[in-house]
């Protein structure tokens, strides 16, 4: 990743793959360069991208199977496999709403596996909050394996990228947010209180929340689970978390 000036950042060119990830571009306003399809396949899912890519105009090329392997690394590709252009990431502070208005944001704090990153896009995308905060040296870029678990909402969620996830939270607090961190010895869920800005900071599975993240929160809060469950899955925390939250605010 290039950092272009303070404020802006871009992600290098990428490769989207899969279904709903390549439709959720083709549907949108996001610049395209290539557009491969699998030869042979004429299933519906096909007809559906092709339909999309007429209707914005843009070319695609029938390309053999294992050239969609070598594009996709790995992730599934159900045949079809998009080129954009570089995605922009907003500044931390196009983020936060007027210092009058409520607020709402999602912070990953060093959450390296690409799936979860998508899935959680995707559950940032289905409760509207206002933007996604990426913190962490390693994040991975939001193509691939990202976009495929985001099923094609990417573009629907505002995205800052920061280094570090305390210093981000210095400011959002600055600003009046309340922030947020689920802990089973936190306040149960049920049992929050309103609030109309804040941030919710969503660690890595295994480590959790580092240190100096944890010192930046104001609220630990706990999700009510049967006896001999430790943990959920790190989207499922998220969403449940979010849709708590959107309701006490």
């Amino acid at each position: 990743m290039a950092i272009v000036t303070p404020r802006l950042a871009m992600v290098d060119e990428l490769w989207t793959v899969g279904f709903h990830a390549v439709l959720g571009v083709l549907d949108g306003n996001q610049p395209v360069d290539a557009l491969l399809l699998q030869q042979g396949r004429r299933d519906a899912r096909m007809k559906i991208i092709r339909v999309a890519a007429r209707r914005r105009g843009i070319r695609f090329d029938l390309v053999p199977r294992a050239r969609l392997d070598r594009v996709a690394g790995g992730v599934a590709h159900n045949g079809c496999a998009l080129r954009s252009a570089p995605i922009s990431f907003v500044s931390l502070e196009d983020l936060m709403a007027a210092a009058d208005e409520p607020g709402r944001l999602l912070l990953l704090d060093d959450v390296l596996d690409p799936h979860n990153v998508g899935a959680v896009i995707r559950t940032a995308a289905a409760f509207a909050v206002d933007g996604l905060v990426i913190a962490g040296p390693s994040a991975p870029p939001l193509g691939g394996a990202v976009a495929k678990a985001a099923a094609g909402q990417l573009g629907r969620v505002r995205v800052a990228r920061e280094k570090v996830a305390a210093d981000a939270l210095t400011s959002l607090r600055t600003s009046g947010y309340w922030v947020f961190a689920a802990d089973a010895a936190g306040t149960a869920l049920q049992d929050v209180r309103s609030c109309e800005r804040w941030v919710l900071c969503v660690g890595a599975e295994e480590r959790g929340l580092r240190a100096k993240t944890r010192s930046q929160v104001d609220e630990f809060v706990a999700i009510p689970m049967a006896e001999g469950v430790e943990s959920l899955n790190l989207s499922v925390s998220a969403g449940i978390l979010l849709w708590e939250l959107s309701k006490a605010g």
